[in-house]
């Protein structure tokens, strides 16, 4: 009998809880699951939306500007058009700083850039236009700039970032990523400081409100969550030092440095003779006239130059050395010049008795005019003697090599 009470009562047990798990209890009946009126199906959740990582996008965009920009060229980050200068600032700060640590290309000093910002009347993150672009790029002396904006397409951000070659003005690396609406990107747009002080609102790709989906728009959106505290920000990397020349190095437009006045005051500190290459044989000019291009020191001769050509205008005479020099294009620069009579003197001491330049043993003319009104400068590249002498006659005709600051 024991044995048999064992025996029954897991059988009675076992079919008890068939019966339980077959059908509800009465009275419970399951609720089925659907979505609530006060949280739409078509909400996007801030932190939660697909697309990529700020700082991802950010050094796939450095990456693609190394490999694709010749290695040690001058760039610079010119803008990125959002609406908030705090979003501009730190992608173009991230953006310098991953460029700037692997050493590959050189970015213009972001204090440089600021005061051709502030010249030009632009925020970082306002519209700035190719052609003002590379206008600034020129003034910076860079090789290269870089542009960038922000649209946002409902569930993302699209972010492009474009690197656009100053001398043949095509772009050379054209980056695009859908950035995800994380709580760090919308605290920085939410910034202060984006389109009420000179940027440009992002761009809706739906026509809407900006960062609102249309089935946002028509219902409204519940309280989001505070935002978490954002992380902290690493410092920028200092800027690489400016670059220093000596004495026979290759300038900036292809040619040699030959003086250095060891500061930048009045905008520029180096001198460079133009290469042999450019150099041709001209007439001073051609007519009995005085230009009153009067000045012989170092720093003078491209005022020289711009009174010749005033002067020859007015006049309708022909000024062939000058126009040479100012019509001149080399290394991507026009601001070529006649060198004056001491700065000749010394392309003659500093390069030519060095062997430097390939310059002739012949004579080459200044843009000084001298002391009797209608004679000019002119120095002997063969022992380095300097005379002034008349120059309108068609018979004088000499050795030209420009010169420009930097």
């Amino acid at each position: 009998m024991k044995k048999m009470a064992f025996c029954i009562v897991p059988l009675i047990m076992a079919i008890m809880g068939c019966a339980s798990g077959g059908a509800p209890v009465a009275g419970a009946e399951r609720t089925p699951v659907a979505a609530t009126n006060s949280t739409p199906a078509a909400e996007t959740i801030v932190g939660s939306s697909p697309g990529m990582d700020l700082d991802a996008a950010i050094r796939e965009a450095a990456v693609q500007m190394e490999t694709k920009i010749p290695a040690k060229t001058m760039i610079a980050l010119v803008s990125v058009a959002s609406p908030s200068t705090a979003f501009s600032s730190q992608v173009l700060t991230r953006l310098e700083s991953a460029i700037v640590s692997s050493g590959k290309l050189v970015v213009v000093d972001r204090a440089n850039l600021d005061k051709v910002r502030e010249e030009q009347g632009f925020q970082l993150s306002g519209e700035v236009d190719d052609n003002s672009a590379k206008a600034i790029g020129k003034l910076l002396g860079a090789g290269a700039i870089v542009t960038g904006t922000l649209t946002d397409l409902g569930d993302v951000y699209s972010l492009t970032l474009k690197a656009i070659n100053i001398d043949t003005a095509l772009v050379t690396v054209s980056y695009l990523a859908d950035l995800s609406k994380s709580a760090r990107v919308e605290t920085l747009l939410a910034s202060k400081g984006g389109a009420a002080s000179g940027g440009t609102a992002v761009v809706s790709a739906s026509g809407g409100q900006p960062g609102r989906t249309s089935a946002q728009a028509a219902t409204p959106t519940p309280p989001v969550p505070a935002a978490p505290p954002a992380a902290p920000v690493a410092p920028p990397v200092p800027p690489p030092a400016p670059v220093v020349y000596k004495i026979g190095d290759t300038g900036p437009a292809g040619g040699l440095v030959f003086y250095d006045k060891g500061n930048n005051s009045g905008g520029w500190r180096y001198l460079e003779a133009a290469p042999a290459l450019t150099e041709v044989k001209a007439k001073w000019q051609i007519s009995f006239y005085d230009t009153g291009a009067r000045g012989v020191e170092v720093g003078t001769g491209k005022q020289n130059t711009q009174k010749i050509i005033d002067a020859s205008n007015q006049i309708a005479v022909i000024a062939p050395a000058a126009r040479h020099c100012d019509r001149l294009v080399h290394g991507g620069y026009d601001d070529w010049y006649l060198p004056s009579k001491n700065e000749l003197g010394l392309m003659y001491m500093n390069l030519k008795v060095d062997g430097l330049g390939v310059f002739s043993g012949n004579i080459y003319w200044s843009s000084s005019q001298g002391v009797k009104g209608l004679a000019a400068w002119r120095q002997n590249f063969s022992d380095g003697t300097q005379t002034d002498i008349y120059a309108y006659s068609n018979d004088q005709e000499y050795l030209v090599r420009a010169i420009r600051q930097f």
